[in-house]
């Protein structure tokens, strides 16, 4: 269903956001096989998954592409092995606020047809603590755990956004957020009058404060960490990683990722690898040691920082390919593809590596960079 230029409830693609969903989508192609094939195997004799995206919208922008709602429905309805999953009880679980892009959102639901009998969409106007609080606070009174779930936080703006809600989400295991984070306009307003309340929200926490007489890259540098310490706190979440996605009018928007175990990190350091930016848009992390890394074709990548980061946390010290591999996803933002291939097999034809091998390849190897 395409929706016209002068309808009210619907807005323009920017290059952000349409990088931002790419992501979106590429992570849910590899969380929904992993979790729904999981699920079936843990026990329950009906399993069940919930993707809650927390400000909704309308469902579809002006020019007809569609919006998260619909993004998150087609990553599990196009998929080829849904068969294979019918015994998983999918439930989406949409927030908007406006009522008017309630009612779109519904009749662009409609739109995709009958749904299989297995997915359940549940769309509700309210604002998302309020109403996500309302799902949660049954559980937590019963003391029973949430099923597993994916939460897109994608708050217009900052000030829609609570620390405290996100965070009970996370206290339950199994339980993963993607959080996009305006960092230029948290960045410009952390220092204006008024927005105390706002912000103590967003971190829950008044730390955010120290950041005031900070400057530039250091003000960012604080108000990125303190975000991420918090959502570190929840009882569910073993890993927090943030990309940068930066656009060509010198804007920063962070996408955070808080996940709760190793697998969980590694597919979302494979969506950001997988998706090409939008014009105008790039991606970039850094390493543990501060090392900027850009976003590029595997053909371009340079993996100096990574090679970088392993000869920092081992030193000339003997490692396992598996300490390589959980320095690369934990203390990096490379993929563990891009460990042997790319960095460890030219590093060892330079001389700058000594392996001692069974046989040709890196596996059961110990290794250790030359003094």
């Amino acid at each position: 269903m395409l929706a016209t230029m002068t309808d009210s409830v619907l807005w323009e693609l920017e290059p952000h956001t349409a990088a931002k969903h790419r992501v979106l989508r590429s992570y849910l192609d590899a969380w929904l096989p992993a979790m729904g094939h999981q699920s079936q195997h843990v026990g329950r004799a009906s399993p069940r998954l919930l993707l809650v995206d927390g400000f909704a919208g309308p469902g579809r922008y002006a020019t007809g592409e569609p919006g998260s709602p619909i993004i998150m429905l087609e990553a599990l309805l196009s998929r080829g092995d849904l068969d294979a999953l019918e015994s998983v009880q999918f439930m989406f679980l949409f927030i908007e606020h406006d009522k008017a892009r309630v009612e779109r959102l519904r009749k662009e639901v409609a739109g995709l047809g009958r749904l299989p009998g297995n997915v359940d969409v549940r769309i509700e106007h309210g604002e998302f603590e309020s109403v996500f609080s309302s799902v949660i606070d049954p559980i937590v009174e019963e003391g029973t755990r949430l099923i597993p779930t994916f939460a897109f936080i994608d708050p217009f703006g900052y000030s829609s956004a609570s620390m405290s809600v996100t965070g009970r989400l996370l206290g339950f295991p199994r339980c993963e957020m993607l959080f996009f984070l305006p960092m230029s306009f948290i960045h410009r307003f952390v220092a204006r009058p008024g927005q105390e309340a706002a912000l103590t929200s967003l971190f829950g926490t008044d730390e955010w404060q120290a950041a005031i007489p900070l400057q530039g890259d250091e003000r960012t540098a604080f108000l990125l960490s303190l975000f991420e310490r918090q959502l570190e706190q929840g009882k569910g979440v073993e890993y927090v990683r943030s990309f940068q996605l930066r656009t060509q009018d010198g804007q920063d928007y962070r996408l955070v990722f808080s996940l709760g175990h190793l697998k969980g990190l590694e597919k979302a350091k494979d969506a950001m690898w997988k998706v090409d930016p939008v014009a105008g848009t790039s991606y970039a992390a850094t390493t543990e040691a501060g090392q900027e890394v850009l976003f590029s074709p595997e053909e371009t990548i340079d993996t100096a920082p990574l090679l970088a980061e392993l000869r920092s946390k081992f030193g000339t010290e003997w490692f396992t390919i598996d300490q390589a591999d959980r320095c690369t996803l934990v203390d990096t933002p490379f993929r563990k593809a891009h460990l042997r291939k790319l960095t460890l097999r030219p590093a060892e034809h330079a001389g700058r590596l000594e392996v001692q091998r069974p046989g040709r390849e890196f596996k059961n190897a110990k290794i250790r960079f030359c003094s």
